[in-house]
């Protein structure tokens, strides 16, 4: 195979590579006689499919300690015993990007499956991966994903991985899976000493090379720290074998930086903290180690990493920080569905509230109309906003009355999304949303006598930015955009519902869908909630759990279905009737399931008319394990194609095997 001008012109560092595979080609490359033997530590990988492209990526390590690159041969075949090569090319990596290497191969036929393996000196190779390209723009197929999130290494093992291996090598090919959605949380930036709830760590990272070290936990802040977080996570074989089988599409959420982060900020204290280098830092680990396809989308604005001078200015720093990486980008599989993917940490706001104003005035909870007021900003009520909060003795000024709207993408990737769904000739498009929009508020306002509002539980989610998601949601409905469907992860459970077109209209009309997928391994929602009930909330206790001769009960999980009120009268009476009679929470419309409890992973299908989803919990995902654990349960939903003007109808959940409380388990 020749090396094409356009291969010359496209080396872009010393680890990325472009590749045409050209049939009839020479297959003639050898490495260099110097070349070194080599080690592949953290396997091999391919990303985001293209009809006629895809990323190639592995990690290969010298076996002796050398200063000068690392040569070794790419090898890519049409069957897996590589009898018959179609590409066989020298690349090279060194020391500047860990030893990562990322070839972008192109001239590939569409809808088709190859094999491919790197090797080094002295019969040094790589594990072999297995990658595929998306079907040609007009072809209709079957469109088959796994969708997941949130894996924590220290939080248990990836049973997750190994499940969803086994069941998709027993299934048959038509259903197999074409590739993984990540939606982020890929590695956790903070190792802790012990879970929330006092109790031991599954797995423990090993020290970080730099780190920072607290009384309660340790967190990466350099590029050695982040490359040492990947190259942990990658050890694990479940992961290994998981990325050597599938493509991954991936985006991320806020620990491949710092949790809860907007744009190059860290928010572990109470006031933000710009950290420009540690993001960019952040940035760079990410494109080293992740397979994306970014620089090579042309016209998009999805680009490579470009290292940045930071300089003085604070604003200066941040926003060459944010720019260094730009993730978001529009992919599509087939006829049917355009896949577009969304950054919502980098270009975010900040939080609309600062910490502590809530309980300043003596509310328990962050109320939906203050969200709402400091979200908006100038643009509340019309234009209209108040001078004062209604809340406490309402003297409290509004510091939001002057400032502009909240934004969770950032107005030019909002634009960007907005203009990429409308243009969309596919019939689905599915956003990869870190975070979910399904509603999860407390309706505290049902409370006799109290005195509660509506409340918002985290406003770190879209929750927290009702402004623009109204703004998404409306457009929607102005521009008759159907088929948009949303795969979200982050909140550590699994739900689905209906959004509406506004975040507090009771009557507003559904104009897209939600699949929420709890982590791979990280600890459930439910588990972090009892420990903080019972540790310093006793007050709340009743919302999130009860106890009984059989366990424990998540009653959290009907606070969110059918409000506080039925979740208080089941705790004192356990009668699923009354609660069924006190619901559903009015303040979460649309809301049809919620399982707090859950580790697990999502699959989907589409075809022209209809999607099938599975949301799967695993059993425990705490332990180690020889056989993959099993499956719990399967929650299963049905979601027709609807059109322009109508609301999209999702049934669900039906279950196998067994149902989370308070559904009930199928019939035998």
């Amino acid at each position: 195979m020749p090396i094409t001008r356009r291969n010359m012109l496209g080396l872009l560092s010393s680890s990325t590579f472009f590749l045409t595979l050209a049939p009839g080609g020479a297959i003639s490359a050898q490495l260099p006689p110097d070349a070194p033997m080599l080690e592949f530590p953290q396997g091999v990988a391919s990303g985001d499919p293209q009809p006629d492209g895809i990323m190639l990526w592995t990690r290969a390590v010298p076996a002796a300690q050398t200063n000068t690159p690392v040569h070794l041969l790419l090898q890519v075949s049409s069957n897996r015993d590589f009898s018959t090569l179609l590409l066989q090319e020298n690349i090279q990596t060194d020391a500047d990007s860990d030893y990562t290497v990322r070839t972008y191969i192109d001239g590939l036929a569409p809808d088709t499956h190859y094999y491919y393996r790197f090797i080094g000196a002295d019969k040094s190779v790589s594990r072999t991966g297995r990658t595929r390209t998306a079907p040609s723009p007009g072809q209709a197929s079957k469109v088959n994903l796994a969708f997941v999130s949130c894996q924590s290494f220290e939080q248990g093992y990836y049973g997750s991985w190994a499940r969803m291996l086994k069941e998709d090598r027993a299934a048959d090919t038509a259903d197999q899976l074409q590739f993984v959605l990540h939606l982020g949380d890929f590695i956790y930036e903070r190792c802790w000493k012990e879970r929330l709830n006092g109790t031991a760590l599954s797995r423990i990272v090993p020290p970080f090379p730099n780190g920072v070290t607290t009384d309660k936990n340790r967190y990466a802040v350099s590029l050695a720290d982040y490359r040492h977080l990947y190259k942990t996570y990658l050890s694990d074989p479940h992961l290994q074998e998981a990325r050597a089988n599938w493509p991954f599409i991936c985006i991320w959420d806020d620990h491949e930086f710092a949790n809860d982060n907007f744009q190059g900020f860290s928010t572990y204290d109470d006031a933000p903290v710009l950290q420009a280098q540690r993001k960019m830092d952040a940035n760079q680990a990410w494109f080293e180690f992740i397979p994306a396809v970014l620089n090579e989308l042309g016209t998009q604005p999805a680009h490579d990493f470009e290292p940045q001078v930071l300089g003085e200015d604070e604003a200066i720093q941040n926003q060459a920080a944010v720019n260094s990486l730009r993730i978001y980008r529009k992919l599509s599989w087939g006829k049917y569905v355009d896949i577009v993917l969304t950054d919502t940490r980098s270009y975010r706001s900040a939080p609309c509230l600062p910490h502590g104003l809530s309980a300043s005035m003596e509310l328990p909870l962050d109320p939906v109309e203050l969200v709402s007021i400091a979200d908006a900003g100038s643009a509340y009520n019309e234009g209209n906003p108040p001078k004062t909060l209604p809340f406490g003795d309402g003297t409290v000024p509004n510091p939001a009355q002057h400032r502009a709207p909240g934004s969770m993408l950032g107005l030019e990737q909002r634009d960007w999304f907005l203009e990429t769904i409308k243009t969309s000739t596919a019939p689905w498009k599915l956003w990869g949303n870190a975070m979910p929009l399904l509603p999860m508020r407390l309706d505290m306002s049902t409370l006799p006598f109290a005195g509660y509002h509506d409340s918002v539980f985290n406003i770190d989610g879209w929750a927290g930015y009702p402004f623009e998601l109204s703004v998404l949601m409306r457009y929607l409905e102005e521009e008759n955009v159907s088929g948009l469907v949303s795969l979200s992860g982050d909140h550590h459970m699994q739900g689905a519902g209906t959004i509406r077109q506004s975040t507090t209209a009771a009557d507003a009309p559904a104009v897209a869908v939600d699949f929420n997928v709890a982590g791979i391994s990280s600890s459930p929602l439910f588990e972090d909630l009892i420990a903080v009930a019972k540790e310093d909330h006793a007050g709340f206790g009743p919302l999130v759990y009860r106890e009984t001769e059989d366990g424990t009960e998540p009653v959290w999980n009907v606070s969110m279905l059918s409000g506080v009120l039925a979740a208080f009268a089941y705790g004192k009476t356990g009668s699923d009737t009354l609660t069924d009679w006190l619901g559903p929470n009015s303040a979460n419309p649309g809301l049809q399931y919620v399982d707090t409890t859950a580790n697990g992973y999502g699959l989907a299908s589409f075809d022209a008319d209809e999607m099938q989803v599975q949301l799967i919990t695993m059993e425990d995902c705490q332990v180690s394990f020889i056989d993959p654990p099993g499956i719990r349960h399967i929650a299963k939903f049905h979601l027709p194609h609807w059109s322009a003007g109508e609301p999209p109808v999702l049934d669900g959940p039906d279950f196998e095997r067994a149902a989370p409380f308070p559904f009930k388990a199928p019939a035998v």
